[in-house]
């Protein structure tokens, strides 16, 4: 037997706290029982409410306790089933941190705040004396207890957690063909709040209502306009033959009055007579709904083909034009067959016209061009219709030959243009022929090897400081020119002074050392990171390197022999990188390195310098570094 359970509720929303002084009855725990929280002397809860400090509260909805006695919700945030949320459910709003509904609530009448005055009750969002025909005063709010979870069929009744209200019953789904909106049990097709679907609302301020599942500003289909709802006064037992005439308990409205059975071959269904042999939403029996694009037909759900459709399995099908079921049902058409008024017949599309059961295009068959069966000569096509001479991909027809204008001398560029003697044609103009080894720059024929102003290509011009060499346009170098003099000279650490690294590139060799000095690198006998450099403010075309050194085994400038610059790795500094060239080693005197090809470069190095392993072996000397565009 199902627990009856009453609640005092405060003249708040439903999703208010539920306050103290709750009783219980029928079957279920007595009062108190069961509420999460509440031990020890408190006061004794009703059902869904508990003790929180000495007073019944709902911890599903009370923003001071949510979930639990003591958990406060943060400033701003609402209690929605059990836990703070900055939004409420379905069209309830946030009043003081509680989830209200301001449709009934006579504190919030409207909007947050907008109480009614003392004695008002609040209906569908306005201050009015009594509730609205079809709604019952429970606490201050005036609610519809078939479908109010929190006063399911009477006041005070309160559904479990996860049960709706339908009916003015409790149970775990919405019955018939209502649907679960927000925790309430909806007609979707007449409810102005849920109009068609959850959360559609209707504009009731300038006079719209829900009518077959749409807002409208009348109600259609034969039924009535009763406080913005559209009812079947003929079968509601809230508005029984007018609005506002509710049939008592047990009885149900069949023709538009209340009478305690239906007649007329009817069934009471939800308060409603009505007949389950042709009924969609009560088919065979209350509650039975059938699918979309079925029909009830002697009290069974079946498939029902209209317009001149016929059901063939199930699906409803036209014969005259489907392929699968052509003329009748399960009688299909062959590939490449239509279905035209129940009969299959080969038909043509695309352009394509029906010669000898066959599809063909008059514009491009060359058996069927133009018409059936006029089919064009050997070595024609059918061009849009008629039999033409066609050339292949570049090539024209000039005459009765394909040629090609790009190149054919007597055709070139037009069917009727012919070059000159010692003329070609190329890419369609004629033009000058060259001998071999010569190409056509200008209408002269140069050989682009050795050509200043054609160097490699037409048009590509050498400077006067260059010369074109085997179709390269090469810098002219002086091999004697040292272009280290212009540079500056840099080394990891050594000699300083009269002795510092400017005296690499000062122009003065081992002869002149004793008066113009050297420079010595700070250095062993192994590779390491010492270097000696050359760096211009400008890009130069180097070549070729030369070291002026100490020998291995002479003395010189008064100095200890072996102090020789005996190798390295060489590079120059392309853009922010530097290029290895080479490499020297075990060198005992002057040397020099030669580029595999001149570079354009702004520096040029020896890192990882190391000495001779002779004599002194270490701390090598450099009279002058060298460099030369060739």
């Amino acid at each position: 037997m199902r627990v009856v359970r009453w609640l005092c509720v405060s003249a708040l929303s439903v999703g208010a706290a539920l306050l103290g002084c709750a009783t219980s009855s029928g079957d279920g725990d007595p009062p108190g029982g069961g509420g999460a929280g509440g031990g020890g002397g408190g006061p004794a809860c009703g059902v869904g409410t508990v003790a929180c400090g000495g007073v019944c509260t709902n911890v599903d909805v009370d923003p001071a306790n949510c979930g639990a006695c003591g958990k406060a919700c943060p400033n701003g945030e609402s209690c929605a089933a059990g836990s703070c949320s900055g939004s409420c459910w379905g069209n309830q709003l946030s009043c003081d941190g509680k989830c209200t509904d301001t449709d009934n609530d006579p504190l919030n009448c409207g909007g947050c705040g907008a109480a009614c005055p003392s004695g008002q009750l609040c209906v569908q969002a306005k201050c009015a004396a009594e509730c609205a025909a079809g709604t019952t005063q429970c606490s201050g709010s005036c609610v519809d207890t078939t479908q109010d979870p929190a006063h399911c069929g009477q006041c005070g009744n309160i559904c479990f957690a996860g049960e709706v209200c339908s009916d003015g019953k409790c149970s775990p789904s919405c019955g018939g063909a209502l649907t679960e909106c927000s925790g309430k049990c909806v007609d979707t097709s007449v409810d102005p709040k849920n109009c068609g679907s959850c959360g559609t609302v209707c504009s009731t301020s300038i006079g719209e209502v829900c009518s077959v599942g749409k807002c409208d500003i009348a109600c259609l289909g034969g039924s009535t306009n009763c406080n913005s709802v559209c009812v079947d006064t003929g079968v509601d037992p809230k508005n029984c033959g007018s609005c506002g005439t509710v049939c008592g308990a047990g009885e149900v409205c069949t023709a538009g009055k209340c009478a305690l059975s239906c007649g007329g071959g009817t069934t009471a269904c939800a308060g409603k007579c009505v007949d389950t042999a042709v009924d969609p939403n009560n088919c065979g029996s209350c509650g039975k709904v059938c699918a979309t694009g079925q029909s009830c037909q002697n009290g069974a759900c079946t498939l029902v083909c209209s317009g001149g459709l016929t059901k063939c399995g199930s699906q409803c099908v036209d014969t005259s034009t489907s392929l699968a079921h052509c003329g009748g049902c399960s009688k299909p058409c062959a590939s490449g067959y239509t279905c035209t008024s129940g009969t299959c017949k080969l038909v043509c599309s695309g352009g394509t016209t029906n010669c000898s059961n066959q599809c063909v295009n008059f514009m491009t068959d060359v058996n069927n061009c133009g018409a059936c069966a006029n089919k064009c000569a050997t070595g024609q096509s059918c061009v849009n219709g008629a039999c033409k001479l066609v050339c292949s991909t570049g090539q024209t027809a000039c005459g009765n030959q394909c040629v090609n204008l790009n190149t054919d001398p007597q055709h070139c560029g037009t069917c009727t243009t012919v070059c000159p003697t010692g003329q070609s044609c190329q890419n369609g103009a004629c033009t000058l022929v060259c001998g071999t080894g010569l190409t056509n720059c200008s209408n002269q024929c140069v050989n682009t090897k050795t050509n200043q102003n054609h160097c490699g290509a037409c048009g590509n011009k050498c400077t006067t400081a260059q010369t074109c060499t085997n179709s390269v346009c090469v810098n002219n170098c002086d091999p004697t020119l040292n272009l280290a003099t212009t540079a500056t000279a840099t080394s990891n650490g050594g000699g300083s002074g009269s002795l510092g690294p400017d005296n690499m590139n000062d122009g003065y060799g081992e002869a002149d050392c004793s008066a113009q000095g050297w420079h010595w690198i700070s250095a062993t006998s192994s590779s390491g990171s010492a270097y000696a450099q050359l760096t211009w403010t400008t890009a130069k075309t180097v070549g070729r390197i030369t070291i002026d050194t100490a020998a291995c085994a002479v003395a010189g400038c008064g100095v200890l022999a072996g102090r020789t610059v005996a190798g390295g790795t060489i590079q120059y500094l392309s853009g922010a990188s530097w290029v290895t060239v080479g490499t020297v080693s075990a060198k005992t005197d002057d040397w020099t390195f030669t580029f595999p090809s001149p570079v354009s470069t702004t520096a040029v190095r020896i890192t990882g310098l190391y000495a001779a392993s002779c004599g002194y072996a270490t701390n090598p000397i450099v009279y002058e570094f060298k460099a030369f565009g060739c």
